[in-house]
């Protein structure tokens, strides 16, 4: 390249400094011989600095010959576009006009192939289009094609070549052009012989009619269209029939009166002609494709629109009169419904109408040419997304296409009445082929038939076995699982992907069909297309490997793992993904056993996380992560640094998925089983949980929760815990509690569970707003869990440790109130009590029972909102042995009752408990005397009664009361609301149990335990009770009035006027009686 490019600089030079021996020596016919015969002497002349300045020079005071040479040497030079430009750049124009307009033809001819090569593309060029502007460039060349100039041929279609680069459908000085007579030029040169001036012609009278529209009368006047339409004809150069048709997609798209023309002239049959002549003529290339797509176009212009052409074509084909032959029709049709593009704007167009044209057209004996362009038509129609949408099973009936062009006689006959069948008669595509014969025959172009044919037989029994489950059973058992595993041995890329699409499918079956498959060698031949498929292979293959390994061979474990080491394939996304697949299969025995094939596999998939290649590293870590979610039996061997400190390792990665997929697998490491104790923690030494933090706090919302779930388990061990809350891992927390997904924020309260039971409330949730936050989020997620899992269970475990949090020095606000501050929060809590399982409605229980003092009437109304929540509460009560979750079940049933006391027995009686509550609630008040719990009751429990109307009472509003207490209180309400609950309470011993206590009362042994508020309501309850004949007839009753007087001596008010309520009930009873 040195010694070309100093020879080069020699020639240059000599040109230059010795302008004198370019007459002997010829140095410019020299440089032109070098840059026709080489594209690096041309790259090499024009980087030279004085060689364009030496070209311009010459061209303007150079001989005639020089000149002819330099301009041929630039016209060589702007095959390049670099080059192109340079020249352009370098002042070549006005010497180049001026060499046009000389006598000489052959100074003429380089001149014009000169400019018209240096015009190209320069309509995107503002700036050289501002050179040829100013120079006058388009002038002088339409001067140069007047009629007073007649130019040769040669000259001509160069000097037409120019103008078609330079003339845009925009440019102004088409006016001047039109006042020069311009019309009438490109008319003539429509009709020179000249081929190339032809092309340039028409293509310039588009660009005219595009700018112009009022030039469209003069250019019909002048004859133009008959000429166009005669270009069209089949002996004419390809480029001049596409530039005529251009020229006529521009006349129909701007004038109505050239569509009646075109039509006029017959032009409707001559344009089906040309979309059909490419295929008529084997005309390859650009010409051919503009030939179709303009006259489609322009037949599109006269018919309104692509829609109503198709409509066209459609009845067109039908028409007793053919304006042209109808497979050509058809044929322009098929090449309409290919290139048709259904716009925003416009109604979806009814391709259902041109398929039941084409169907009634089609006939298994028709003509051979009328038959292939109707296949050609209906493959068009199904494979055109914007039209196929609209028609029912369009993928199928494309397949069924392309097996019909691929048959022999006898089969295409019986698939053409398939096509039929399935187009008119509404059939599914599994009973238009005939079913099992139709299965049979598809397996049998498996075998020897051409590759094409093979593709589309699999795609049809792709689609049979998508749709039809029927079809899975014929192939197994018309033999077709071995043709297809032999496909995926010597197929074609298309039929290996599907065959291995249709094998997947028949393992997902049963396990009848999966073992066939299976036995018939399918495994060997999928690994070996994992081997050397393409990326949708390697997908196909895998996916049927998945659904076909059940066990863990150790043969296919090695044979992935040589997979995986190998060179190719370069991907090892889908290796990994079945290795780990069949590793899940194995024994525990198997996997955690050092030797053991399945062990060395997963060791091996650990060994990939230190992979230099990202995606690899990210693949190996999610189906880590997947084995170790799956199979948590494995983790408790496998939490070894071997297999944490890759993990811990690619948390500092700066690939988010990379990240993520490590912190998942962490998180299925650390998590805590019945049997399994903290151990695996000691693994994470200190600062190894400082990656996970930060990724906690990532803006990636799924890597934050990724790390969340592995904190949520890790924080289980004090130590980790501390060196967290010490990084601040609660603001992460939170933030996952309020923006992340259902997941996230079950792992992040889990993680709050864990902190909080480490460390005092404030030193977790600093301040108030910290803490009510974090309360409201964890109940809020409760709305979108399913109960039917033990989710609800852990997020009630955050908000009942909160509950129980008193105030003081380390918690100076009560977690818990926030629930009484925001009323709606109680509502998922109410559904956990409606639909979750016991262990929920415990948790619940004892979290709502904290709110009785401040929210009685909001939790009054919530509960008897919901008929389920009361039969809910009843139900525990009588059957939970927790006695905490028993009274604050009595509590709420209280809350509920005080509110809505006829809709809160209806309830109880309506679910069935009514009976079983009140025999428990007696129970209560006989083993209540040593037992006390801290339930808080709802302030205003004696405001007024609930069980009487009228009298307002003043009484103290107790803190706590006992167990018995609150069993006195429900008992007294129930009894008030009908006699035969009065008859229940009797029958369940009652009155014996209420009157033991009321004589407990009487002796103050009760008082002592702080139970003062037992006093009266006993005494409630026995006045309840005694306005029932049958209870004051009773012969327990009488051993109430001893207990009664001692009450009615009591220095508390309430005390007294409740005994004195019960004493006057007994005594008018037993008066009356």
């Amino acid at each position: 390249m040195g010694l070309s490019y100093l020879l080069l600089d020699q020639g240059i030079q000599k040109l230059h400094l010795y302008p004198e021996k370019i007459r002997k020596r010829a140095y410019d016919s020299v440089l032109l011989g070098i840059a026709k015969a080489r594209k690096e002497a041309r790259a090499l002349i024009g980087s030279h600095g004085q060689a364009m300045p030496l070209f311009v020079s010459i061209l303007r005071n150079g001989t005639p010959l020089a000149k002819i040479n330099v301009a041929a040497t630039l016209s060589v030079l702007c095959k390049d576009e670099d080059l192109r430009i340079k020249v352009l750049l370098g002042g070549c124009i006005p010497p180049l006009l001026s060499l046009l307009k000389s006598d000489a033809t052959e100074a003429r001819k380089v001149a014009a192939e000169a400019l018209c090569v240096v015009s190209s593309g320069v309509l995107s060029d503002h700036v050289g289009m501002k050179i040829f502007v100013t120079e006058g460039v388009v002038p002088t060349l339409w001067e140069q094609l007047s009629r007073k100039n007649k130019q040769d041929k040669v000259v001509e279609g160069f000097v037409t070549g120019a103008l078609r680069n330079l003339c845009g459908d925009k440019d102004g000085y088409w006016r001047t052009t039109l006042d020069a007579g311009g019309v009438d030029i490109i008319v003539d040169l429509l009709s020179s012989g000249n081929p190339t001036a032809q092309s340039n012609a028409a293509s310039l009278l588009a660009c005219l009619m595009l700018g112009f529209a009022d030039s469209i009368p003069k250019i019909i006047g002048a004859g133009a269209i008959k000429t166009l339409l005669g270009l069209l004809g089949q002996h004419k150069d390809a480029s001049v029939r596409a530039s005529a048709a251009e020229a006529l997609e521009a006349l129909s798209l701007k004038s109505a009166e050239a569509k009646q023309a075109i039509i006029d002239a017959q032009g409707m049959p001559v344009l089906i002609g040309a979309i059909v002549a490419p295929s008529k003529e084997g005309m390859q290339g650009e010409w051919g494709q503009a030939l179709q797509r303009h006259s489609t176009q322009a037949l599109a212009n006269i018919c309104g629109g692509m829609s109503a052409l198709l409509l066209y074509l459609g009845e067109l084909s039908q028409s007793p009169r053919l304006a042209a032959p109808v497979a050509d029709i058809i044929g322009a049709l098929a090449y309409a419904l290919m290139v048709f593009k259904q716009s925003g704007d416009e109604e979806p167009f009814e391709s259902t109408k041109i398929e039941s044209i084409l169907i009634i057209l089609l006939k298994p004996r028709d003509n051979k040419l009328v038959q292939e362009r109707l296949l050609e038509a209906m493959a068009s129609l199904y494979g055109n997304p914007d039209l196929s949408v609209t028609i029912s099973q369009s993928e199928a009936k494309k397949v069924l296409i392309g097996l019909i062009t691929m048959a022999t006689a006898d089969a295409q006959e019986y698939l053409i009445l398939a096509l039929i069948h399935l187009c008119t008669d509404r059939v599914s595509v599994w009973e238009a082929l005939g079913k099992r014969e139709g299965i049979q025959m598809l397996i049998s172009s498996l075998g020897l038939s051409s590759e094409q044919h093979q593709e589309y037989a699999v795609e049809m029994l792709s689609i049979l076995t998508e749709e039809v489950d029927d079809s899975k059973w014929a192939i197994t058992a018309a033999g077709g699982i071995p043709p297809l595993v032999q496909l995926i041995e010597v197929g074609s890329q298309r039929a290996r992907e599907g065959a291995a699409c249709v094998l997947w499918k028949l393992g997902c079956h049963s396990e009848d069909i999966r073992a066939c498959v299976e036995s018939s060698g399918a495994i060997p031949a999928l690994l070996w297309l994992l081997k050397i498929g393409v990326p949708n292979e390697q997908e196909a293959s895998a996916k049927a490997l998945i659904k076909l390994t059940r066990t863990a061979d150790p043969a296919t474990i090695n044979q992935l793992l040589a997979l995986l080491f190998a060179d190719s394939p370069s991907s090892k996304a889908h290796i990994i993904k079945v290795l780990g697949h069949v590793l899940s299969t194995a024994s525990h025995s198997e996997l955690v056993h050092k030797g053991a094939t399945a062990n060395t596999g997963l060791r091996s998939l650990v060994q990939v996380l230190n992979s230099s290649d990202e995606k690899t590293q990210e693949y190996a870590a999610s189906v880590l992560a997947d084995l170790f979610s799956n199979r948590q039996d494995i983790c408790d061997s496998l939490a070894t640094d071997e297999v944490i400190n890759p993990c811990m390792k690619l948390l500092t990665s700066k690939t988010h998925g990379i990240v993520t997929q490590s912190a998942r697998a962490l998180s299925a490491l650390s998590r805590p089983t019945k049997t399994r104790t903290l151990s695996k923690v000691s693994y994470i030494a200190e600062g190894d949980v400082h990656p996970l933090i930060k990724l906690a706090k990532t803006s990636s919302m799924d890597s934050a929760e990724s790390a969340m779930a592995a904190l949520a388990n890790l924080l289980s061990d004090r130590q980790v815990a501390a060196e967290a809350l010490a990084e601040d891992v609660v603001s992460a927390i939170t933030r996952v509690l309020g923006e992340g997904s259902l997941e996230g924020k079950k792992s992040a309260a889990c993680a709050l569970y864990q902190l909080l039971k480490h460390f005092p409330v404030g030193d977790v949730l600093i301040g108030r707003a910290q803490c009510r936050f974090a309360v409201l989020a964890v109940i809020d997620s409760l709305n979108a869990i399913d109960m039917d899992y033990n989710d609800a269970a852990d997020a009630l475990d955050v908000v009942s440790l909160l509950a129980r949090t008193k105030q003081g020095r380390n918690s100076p606000y009560l977690p818990w109130s926030a629930l009484s501050e925001v009323p709606s929060s109680l509502e998922p809590l109410v559904r956990c009590l409606c639909e979750g399982p016991i262990s929920v409605q415990d948790k619940v229980i004892e979290i709502l029972s904290r709110l009785s003092r401040d929210q009685p009437v909001v939790l009054g109304n919530l509960l008897i909102s919901n008929s389920r929540a009361i039969g809910a509460l009843a139900s525990r009560i009588t059957k939970v042995s927790s006695l905490e979750v028993r009274v604050g079940g009595i509590t709420l049933l209280i809350c509920a009752a005080k509110e809505h006391k006829i809709q809160s027995v209806c309830a109880l009686e309506a679910s069935g408990y009514m009976k079983p509550l009140i025999y428990t609630l007696v129970d209560m008040i006989k083993q209540s005397s040593s037992l006390e719990f801290e339930i808080t009751t709802p302030r205003g429990y004696t405001d007024r009664s609930a069980f009487q109307d009228g009298d307002d009472i003043d009484v103290p509003d107790p803190a706590t009361v006992l167990g018995g207490t609150v069993a006195l209180w429900l008992l007294s309400i129930v009894s008030s609301s009908h006699s035969k609950h009065k008859i229940t309470v009797m029958e369940a011993g009652g009155l014996e149990a209420l009157s033991d206590k009321l004589a407990e009362y009487a002796n103050n042994e009760a008082v002592e335990f702080g139970d003062t508020e037992g006093v009266w309501i006993s005494a409630v309850l026995a006045a309840v009770l005694f306005q029932d004949a049958n209870v004051v007839s009773a012969p327990m009753a009488i051993h109430f009035v001893p207990s009664l007087a001692v009450l009615l001596k009591s220095d508390e008010m309430i005390d007294r006027f409740f005994a004195a309520q019960a004493m006057a009930s007994l005594v008018c009873y037993e008066t009356r009686e």
